[in-house]
């Protein structure tokens, strides 16, 4: 039965005459879409989730919108498209006149949404 194999790298030569030490090298690229992934899922669920510590209005109705696009945008960015990338900038880039909010989870958001355009901006200029 044959099993399914990781691709291992062999860049980096064997400590011993008998031994071959392999090294999973997954890139900066891969890993900065990674973490951009993880960043807009958060920032998406503080969105929606804001919804139960706030009035409704429809300021806070239009954030919670855009948390559910950052949340396809979220899924979007397991992929291997750069759409997702482009689009998750837009969307990100769109909430960050809230740098300056007052308030814990608003201003906890925008350091997020600060984290989450510069990974998504060096998973986009990083070569694959």
């Amino acid at each position: 039965m044959n099993k399914a194999k990781l691709p291992l790298s062999s860049s980096v030569p064997p400590t011993s005459a008998g031994q071959n030490q392999h090294v999973i090298n997954l890139g900066f690229g891969r890993v900065s879409r990674h973490c951009a992934t993880a960043l807009a899922i958060l920032a998406g669920c503080l969105a929606v989730g804001n919804l139960w510590l706030v009035p409704l209005s429809e300021a806070s109705l239009l954030e919670a919108g855009r948390g559910v696009v950052l949340l396809l945008l979220g899924i979007g960015l397991m992929g291997t498209a750069r759409l997702s990338l482009f689009l998750t900038l837009i969307v990100a880039l769109a909430g960050l006149d809230s740098v300056t909010a007052t308030t814990d989870l608003p201003g906890a958001m925008a350091i997020i949404e600060v984290c989450l355009v510069t990974t998504a901006a060096l998973a986009l200029i990083t070569a694959r």
